[in-house]
């Protein structure tokens, strides 16, 4: 399965570093992917999407097609052009689709821009999330049984578990400092800054 991901022991493009061993980030922060961080992202980013697909198909299926547009043009492009393209990972040459946990086989058409997500940027990653994991709760409450409202709550439940999770195992580790869900501290970033300088730049200047 490494084919599928960067090789672990080749340091990002935009590192300065010749090799990754004896590395001051690497212990503290993913600058590489695998297999077993993109199953663990989808275990728990699953339980969410399942139980909200599954009230919206009750209600009418024709109102999940919308849904899933909805996913596959955010999370598939839009995010990555707003949010994605400010990551260190998208520059890596010669790739045009992303290898990282999050948006796993999305195509790379947008440049690479190192440094903060506008405020612009921002507004759209919001209302694209608000919009799309806000879809399916009218439809448990307009189905108005005792049922619905259970899975709302399931709903509501698995949401709040899968954020946590990311939080605490993937943004408190991730190198994608432009993202507003992000808990890498400043210390944190300032090592990450020394060995890729290009990045440092960037966030310097805005």
């Amino acid at each position: 399965m490494s084919e599928l991901f960067l090789d672990q022991e080749k340091p990002l493009s935009t590192c300065k570093n010749r090799d990754c061993k004896n590395c001051s980030v690497s212990p503290i922060m993913n600058c590489h992917f695998n297999i077993k961080q993109l199953i663990k992202f989808i275990i728990m980013v699953l339980p969410p999407a399942l139980i909200s697909g599954y009230a919206i198909f009750v209600y009418n299926p024709i109102f999940i097609i919308p849904w899933i547009l909805m996913f596959i043009s955010f999370f598939g492009f839009i995010e990555i052009r707003v949010m994605c393209s400010h990551c260190p990972h998208y520059a890596e040459p010669g790739l045009k689709t992303l290898k990282c946990w999050a948006n796993y086989g999305s195509p790379k058409i947008w440049k690479y821009r190192p440094g903060p997500m506008s405020l612009t940027e921002k507004i759209v990653f919001f209302t694209g999330f608000t919009f799309i994991f806000g879809y399916p709760v009218p439809f448990y409450i307009l189905k108005a049984t005792v049922l619905s409202y259970i899975f709302l709550g399931l709903y509501a439940v698995s949401f709040v578990i899968a954020a946590r999770l990311l939080k605490k195992y993937y943004c408190s580790r991730c190198m994608n400092f432009t993202c507003p869900l992000n808990s890498i501290d400043n210390e944190k970033r300032k090592l990450f800054f020394e060995s890729n300088p290009v990045v440092g730049e960037a966030w310097n200047n805005k």
